[in-house]
């Protein structure tokens, strides 16, 4: 490696250094982004001289829920990141590179895992209830397919939560349920309602899938849903 460091970075004014054209860092890199990068001090954390490694892959690569994107998918993506213990740039570059490279095969893995768990997660089995509701004679079918399909893909539907598309359905818990009926409560409560309807509508949603999804799982079990009060 190059044993010459930028001025910026020598005089304090630059806080990011980049592993391979600025250290020199050779090698699998997982990122042309990789970093090692000064920790500006804050109230919640110790200040530390120890650098930091970062790096930012492409959205369409990123296994993480949301591509690592904040506020379920709203927000800005985080840097995948870990700390070098050191505050040597030189052995900083090193670290960074080892320890990323071991990050990125973990995140990879979990990728695997998602990808094989996607075709036996509760969104299969909304699209196999949905297709053969279509087909079902009812009075006003446009309506009542309209209104399942807004608890599915509307702003807050099931479909957007990544334990509905990512997760085996065996694998939902009753805190996967308890996360998602906070955020319809909130919603509905932001626009003046209790919510509470548009939650029954959702459990009677999610035990019709679970039903659906018997025929692969035979002794599958809907988790417990949180309590709905109704307001006198």
């Amino acid at each position: 490696m190059s044993r010459s460091l930028p001025q910026d970075w020598i005089n304090g004014t630059l806080h990011s250094l980049n592993v391979v054209r600025d250290l020199g860092g050779q090698g699998e890199i997982v990122h042309t982004s990789l970093s090692v990068v000064r920790v500006k001090p804050s109230a919640r954390s110790r200040k530390t001289q120890n650098l930091q490694w970062r790096f930012l892959p492409e959205k369409n690569d990123d296994p993480r829920p949301f591509a690592g994107r904040t506020n379920r998918g709203q927000g800005k993506r985080l840097y995948i990141e870990g700390s070098c213990g050191t505050p040597d740039p030189w052995e900083a570059a090193k670290v960074a590179i080892s320890a990323s490279q071991e990050k990125w095969q973990d995140l990879h893995r979990e990728l695997q895992q998602q990808q094989a768990e996607q075709d036996l997660a509760l969104s299969v089995y909304w699209e196999r209830w949905f297709a053969r509701a279509e087909q079902e004679s009812r009075n006003k079918p446009n309506r009542w397919l309209a209104d399942k399909q807004n608890l599915w893909k509307g702003a807050h539907g099931l479909g957007l939560q990544p334990w509905a598309t990512n997760k085996s359905v065996e694998r939902i818990s009753s805190n996967d349920f308890l996360e998602f009926f906070l955020i319809v409560r909130k919603h509905c409560e932001a626009e003046g309602s209790s919510g509470a309807e548009a939650r029954r509508q959702y459990k009677t949603l999610i035990r019709r899938l679970f039903k659906e999804a018997r025929a692969d799982f035979p002794a599958l079990i809907c988790p417990e849903f949180p309590e709905i009060k109704r307001k006198v």
